[in-house]
């Protein structure tokens, strides 16, 4: 079973049927993805607004739980609608108009009964984006990590190397006290930086990143020591000494989760 890909999900009840959703979101005003208490969630308003278009209540899984402040572009999600209530594109409509303009629902479809968001997901990626020029644009601060120092993406883009291929990342990961037993093995297919040549700004690097699946603040803290290198606070070495440590002390603060987007969730 591929990483990442859990049990087939269990089919809808009769008179139901399964429903595959993109959903994209500015995470600014969000506690996370995850329904929490007492606090605005992504999938708390997915939830809430599914109930009272479709007239019954909805649970809701997703590709990626993202954390607070985090953003998605290509955030996946499955639920169970009853088939007499289910219409995608006048879902699509109502869904829009009452989640706008922090969140967006598209290509809304009957999936296969065992689809699952969550399970049959293959792979995830994700982009995080550096905002690198000595004054900050007001127009991406919610969406980019203002970095003043000019970047060094050439030595980014080698100490990026040294994380594709499966290893264990405890240096990079926050350890949920709750499960000790938990690994932090993960295979990285993917792993660059770069310079932007067709965003709203030229001054944007932005890292890409995929996998089967992430540890909690994984990428944030792989970029939090790729922008260190890039300053030429750390050495492009660093990079495999620190994974090798297996320890989060070895590594510096996570970066900040503005520059985060889940970019896509993959369904091979």
């Amino acid at each position: 079973m591929p990483e990442g890909v859990g049990p087939a999900a269990v089919p809808p009840p009769e008179g139901f049927v399964r429903v595959r959703m993109s959903v994209a979101y500015d995470g600014t005003p969000f506690h996370g993805f995850a329904r929490n208490p007492d606090v605005v969630t992504v999938q708390s308003e997915l939830e809430d607004t599914l109930a009272q278009v479709l007239r019954h209540p909805v649970t809701v899984t997703g590709a990626g739980r993202t954390d607070a402040g985090v953003h998605a572009r290509g955030q996946v999600v499955s639920f169970d609608a009853d088939e007499s209530h289910f219409e995608p594109s006048a879902l699509s409509r109502a869904m829009n108009r009452m989640l706008g303009p922090t969140i967006a629902v598209d290509n809304i479809e009957a999936a296969p009964p065992t689809f699952d968001a969550r399970f049959s997901c293959t792979g995830r990626s994700y982009r995080y984006h550096v905002f690198n020029r000595s004054v900050i644009d007001p127009l991406t601060r919610h969406f980019t990590w203002h970095v003043r120092d000019r970047l060094d993406t050439d030595a980014m883009q080698r100490a990026s190397e040294e994380i594709v291929g499966t290893h264990d990342f405890t240096s990079f990961s926050k350890r949920n006290k709750s499960r000790p037993e938990q690994t932090f093995v993960r295979t990285v297919r993917e792993a660059r930086w770069r310079r932007s040549a067709e965003a709203v700004s030229k001054d944007i690097v932005f890292f890409e990143i995929t996998a089967g699946a992430f540890t909690h603040q994984m990428v944030r803290s792989l970029v939090g020591l790729c922008v260190e290198i890039g300053r030429g606070r750390r050495r492009v070495e660093d990079m495999g000494e620190v994974l090798g440590a297996l320890s989060r002390d070895a590594a510096p603060s996570p970066a900040p989760s503005r520059g985060l987007v889940l970019w896509r969730a993959h369904y091979d």
